[in-house]
C-alpha cells in the first residue's frame, strides 16, 4: 500500500470514529436530556391536568341523564378532557426525542409526589368500566 494512503487512513479513521461516537452519544443521551429539561415541567403540568380532567369526567359520568343540565355537564366534561389531547401530543413528541416510557413514567410519579395524589386515585380514572 502506498505510504501516503496509509497516512491518510491513519489520520481520518480516528476522526470519523470520534464523530460517529459523538453522534451516538448525542442522539441517545444528550438529546433526551435536553428534551426532558426543556419540556419536563410542561409534561408534569399536563399530566396532572389530564388526570384531574379524567377524575371529573368519571365523577360526572354517573350524573349525566337526558335533561339540559346534564347535557351541559357532559359538554363541560368533554371540554375539560381537551387538555388530555395536549398531553398526548407532548408525550409523543418526547418519545420521538428519545425519552423512554420509563422516564415519562418517572415524571408522572414526580407529579404524584408533589401533589400528594395516591396511585389508586390516578388508576381509578383510567379504568375501562364504562364499556
Amino acid at each position: 500500500m502506498n505510504h501516503k494512503v496509509y497516512r491518510y487512513i491513519r489520520f481520518w479513521a480516528p476522526v470519523i470514529s470520534v464523530i460517529g461516537l459523538g453522534f451516538i452519544v448525542f442522539h441517545d443521551y444528550v438529546r433526551p436530556l435536553i428534551a426532558e429539561y426543556s419540556h419536563g415541567d410542561e409534561y408534569k403540568r399536563l399530566a396532572l391536568e389530564c388526570d384531574l380532567a379524567m377524575h371529573e369526567e368519571a365523577a360526572l359520568r354517573g350524573l349525566i341523564g337526558n335533561d339540559p343540565q346534564s347535557e351541559r355537564l357532559r359538554l363541560s366534561a368533554d371540554v375539560g378532557m381537551m387538555v388530555c389531547h395536549d398531553y398526548d401530543i407532548l408525550r409523543k413528541q418526547l418519545l420521538i426525542q428519545g425519552l423512554s416510557e420509563d422516564q415519562l413514567a418517572m415524571l408522572g410519579l414526580e407529579v404524584l409526589e408533589v401533589e400528594q395524589i395516591t396511585v389508586q386515585q390516578m388508576v381509578d380514572a383510567h379504568r375501562m368500566d364504562r364499556f
